[in-house]
């Protein structure tokens, strides 16, 4: 597996914070893998008492792995605190959020507390996958599903193929593919991995509009070594002009290869059982 670009996590916080308000109302594509997601634990009998939903978000999978598992503590983390305040009280009557405010490759949870981890639309955010499913692996107890969403090298091809009539600069994440996630899983001491995916091609009527999607569930490039300068209007001409000709009846097409991922926790990890400190958001 080659190693990935690593990620200004400052800016990746900081653009899904900016996000938080207006998340939902762009957010189509992610509720309907997330719903998708949800559906694969009717094949899971389970009853835990603990669950993890890894990069939480606004709080889709809190509450869809709450409303399968109602006896079950259901905790949110992201890395953008103002997501999290979207996030439902632990009870109607609770002033406190089920939600922790930290970074996904150092889990705030003790070793083989979870009893199954969720995570819809996240682990492409890691430029560490070992590191973050190391984690996984160690809160995980022996037994527990790690069911995920995640994207793959074909999505978001049209920006990726816009941007090269530009120039050279990467402009979109490199994504892993099934293969090398699989074999990271297995790394990291996670059982029995089955892994499959899929394409969802989504059309707008204006370029205005696909941009208006991407930005308002915050996807930027967040490479640490991307370019720093503004985008000039020249060259913010032509990328628009490059992805609008890329237009089929009228409507521009944005690709997603949305890969899905389970493995089991088998109790034991690559990584050190540790004490974290909890940063909650209220």
């Amino acid at each position: 597996m080659s190693a990935l670009p690593s990620f200004d996590l400052r800016r990746v916080r900081d653009r899904f914070n900016r996000a938080a308000t207006d998340y939902d109302r762009h957010a189509a594509v992610q509720h309907e893998i997330g719903r998708r997601l949800d559906e694969r634990f009717d094949w899971l009998k389970l009853d835990p008492r603990r669950v993890l939903d890894l990069g939480a978000g606004t709080g889709q999978m809190v509450r869809a792995m709450r409303e399968r598992y109602p006896n079950a503590d259901v905790v949110g983390l992201d890395l953008a605190e103002k997501m999290l305040r979207r996030l439902p009280r632990r009870r109607w009557w609770s002033p406190h959020r089920a939600a922790v405010a930290a970074d996904m490759h150092a889990l705030p949870f003790a070793g083989g507390s979870m009893d199954a981890v969720v995570s819809n639309f996240a682990v492409q955010w890691s430029d560490r996958p070992a590191a973050l499913f190391g984690e996984v692996a160690r809160v995980s107890a022996s037994g527990a599903p790690f069911a995920f969403t995640t994207l793959g090298p074909d999505s978001l091809q049209e920006i990726r193929c816009a941007w090269g009539e530009v120039d050279s600069t990467p402009h979109v994440h490199q994504f892993l593919d099934m293969h090398d996630l699989g074999d990271a899983l297995v790394s990291a001491m996670l059982a029995d991995p089955v892994m499959d995916r899929e394409t969802i091609t989504v059309t707008y009527p204006t370029v205005d509009a696909l941009l208006a999607d991407l930005r308002g569930v915050g996807v930027a490039n967040a490479q640490a070594g991307r370019a720093t300068g503004l985008t000039g209007p020249r060259a913010w001409r032509r990328f628009r002009e490059a992805l609008a000709a890329q237009a089929v009846d009228g409507r521009i097409p944005l690709s997603y290869e949305i890969v899905y991922g389970l493995a089991w926790g088998t109790g034991v990890s690559p990584v050190a059982d540790r004490a974290h400190g909890i940063v909650a958001a209220g």
